[in-house]
């Protein structure tokens, strides 16, 4: 379904502001969608008894039309109005379940559009404990239509922000809730016969569901054969996928699991506290068993790099699987790879909270692969699983007619959304600084504009700034750049060198940066050489490259560097393909240069 932006700027709603919540359930009653939190992930809601409405849903969505919505309410009386019967068995699960992260499958009323429930005669009724969706649900009045408030096939967003990256324009508001407490959506069960069929597993277990039960126990449901149509959300199609390919890191046999899935908390890593210091002093068994969790990803990630020494990788992982990666003190292996750490590794509560903001997060840094803790257990551990499994594609169709999405366009956020700001630069540097490294510059910053925001990769609540610019070894400073360079770097960017002006490279420029890359060999070692204190910081394009492990070998196998010729009076076309070069390049080492500097993308 093509996907059309309606609106100029999609409005951002606090949720303490009670005048803009109501506008925003009147716009939803009068067929507009609306953005909302809930405990589990923020949804996408319409009036569930208009079917015009719910087709919007789908279109800003680009979500199937036989994927059936769950009407959400904000009164337990609403549910008479909703559905056609409600069953014994219905009626014990509301009662010990709502309000809370789960929905009842129940036989519908005529009130509730076909659109609605994909043609199906049972909805999901569900009644989020989020105070703000609460509210909200309220002031509608009616039963909103909502699912997860993301691109289709996304992973599902648990914070505003999220749901702007994927919907801004495609509808009217989105209400700020904060971060969802769960994670992962709802359980799903069908209640419309005598036994409970659990469709989709969530924060509310089958232990959960059995324990209230009276000579009854939930069955999970089986696949989907053929082209039976999904009574739930999450059944039939491929779920939850970054744009990188997924993999699942098995936990090994015997783990203990903790969080919702705690079986006693006498395992040593349950109990074992794991940082880079701490690992000197583990016992031979202790690190043995660490080595023995962080080894599948260690293994893999080798494997990985060993194909192609261009791969990124991504970990979502513990915090104990991150210290062994410190331990390692593997450069090139750091070089490639962004954590995004949940938490102590076998804690699955944690995991799941932040599985789809993680997925989100190490898909903004544009990683090739991401490898992804798996645990083996019940309880939450299998909600846990069975979105992860989706992510990674396991035998789930793909969604029909969609061709894999364009990245959205990333949504700036204002210096004041973070508690304090970092700040980085790069100088780049050849001889004269009218033409290359003037070029690089210009290149550079283009990225960096195109990129942001930034964060810093330490402290999550700080943004990072980052700051380029050029000099030269033996240039004259005020210097005009070159004409023919200017126009290259136009014609690829859209933006010239006329704010560059050149400059002579000395120790004052060299102390304010904190990464220097020269165009050639030579020229870092001139400065390596005049100045052997900055060394560290002082790379050529090639030796960077080859320091992150990013290596080329010619047909002979002999290692190739960066070669950029001077393209000074040479033809136009010239300058062009050696502008095109320098910013194939810069492309490749983009991420790199901001893992140096200690930034991430968000």
């Amino acid at each position: 379904m093509d996907r059309e932006k309606k609106y100029k700027k999609t409005i951002l709603i606090e949720s303490d502001d009670d005048a803009a919540l109501k506008d925003a359930a009147e716009h939803l009653r009068n067929g507009e969608v609306i953005g909302f939190p809930t405990e589990t992930v923020y949804g996408l809601g319409c009036d569930a008894g208009n079917g015009e409405a719910v087709k919007k849903v789908f279109e800003a969505k680009g979500r199937p039309a036989d994927n059936p919505l769950i009407c959400h309410i904000g009164d337990k009386d609403q549910i008479k109005d909703i559905v056609s019967e409600i069953t014994p068995l219905a009626q014990t699960l509301i009662d010990a379940f709502m309000p809370g992260p789960i929905t009842i499958v129940m036989k519908k009323a005529d009130s509730i559009s076909d659109e609605t429930t994909a043609g199906l005669d049972t909805v999901g009724v569900r009644m989020p404990s989020h105070p703000v969706a609460n509210k909200f649900l309220k002031y509608c009045g009616v039963p909103v239509a909502a699912p997860s408030a993301n691109l289709s096939g996304r992973p599902s967003p648990t914070g505003a922000r999220s749901v702007l990256e994927d919907m801004d324009g495609y509808i009217y508001a989105i209400i700020d809730g904060g971060d969802s407490e769960f994670g992962l959506e709802s359980t799903v069960v069908d209640c419309t016969g005598t036994d409970p069929v659990i469709l989709r597993p969530g924060a509310v277990t089958k232990a959960d569901i059995d324990s209230v039960l009276k000579n009854k126990e939930a069955v999970m449901a089986g696949s989907l054969s053929g082209k039976e149509a999904p009574r739930s959300p999450g059944m039939k199609y491929r779920h939850y996928a970054p744009y990188a390919q997924v993999e699942i890191m098995e936990m090994p046999e015997g783990t203990k699991i903790t969080g919702d899935d705690a079986i006693g908390t006498d395992g040593k890593i349950a109990d074992a506290k794991f940082t880079v210091d701490d690992l000197k002093k583990l016992s031979d068994d202790e690190a043995k068993e660490l080595v023995n969790i962080a080894s599948p990803f260690i293994l893999r990630s080798r494997e990985l790099l060993s194909k192609n020494p261009f791969t990124r990788i991504g970990l979502y992982c513990g915090s104990e699987i991150k210290a062994v990666y410190d331990k390692l003190n593997d450069k090139i292996l750091s070089a490639h790879t962004e954590f995004c750490v949940y938490g102590k590794t076998v804690d699955v509560s944690c995991a799941s909270h932040g599985l789809f903001e993680g997925l989100r997060f190490l898909d903004v840094q544009e990683v090739d692969v991401i490898l992804a803790q798996g645990f083996n257990g019940e309880g939450l551990s299998v909600a846990y699983m069975n979105r992860l499994g989706k992510a990674a594609g396991k035998k789930e169709e793909l969604t029909p007619g969609m061709p894999a999405p364009a990245r959205p366009a990333r949504t700036p956020l204002p210096i004041d959304a973070f508690k304090d700001t970092f700040t980085g630069s790069v100088l780049f540097v050849d001889d004269n600084n009218i033409s290359l490294s003037a070029c690089c510059e210009a290149l550079m910053r283009r990225m960096l504009e195109k990129n942001e925001p930034y964060i810093s990769n330490s402290e999550a609540d700080t943004g990072f700034e980052i700051y380029c610019e050029s000099a030269g070894l033996t240039a004259m400073d005020g210097l005009d750049p070159d004409s023919q360079m200017d126009k290259a770097v136009r014609e690829l960017t859209g933006l010239g060198l006329s704010s560059i002006e050149s400059r002579r490279a000395n120790p004052a420029i060299y102390d304010c940066n904190d990464l220097i890359l020269t165009v050639r060999d030579e020229q870092a070692f001139a400065i390596i050489k005049a100045f052997p204190e900055i060394k560290d910081k002082v790379f050529s394009l090639s030796t960077f490259a080859a320091a992150n492990g990013l290596v080329m070998k010619d047909s002979s196998g002999r290692v190739m560097s960066i070669s950029v010729p001077d393209p000074s009076g040479e033809n136009y076309e010239t300058y062009l393909h050696t502008a095109k070069a320098l910013n194939a390049w810069l492309e490749i080492l983009f991420p790199y240069i901001l893992k140096d500097l200690g930034a991430s993308r968000v």
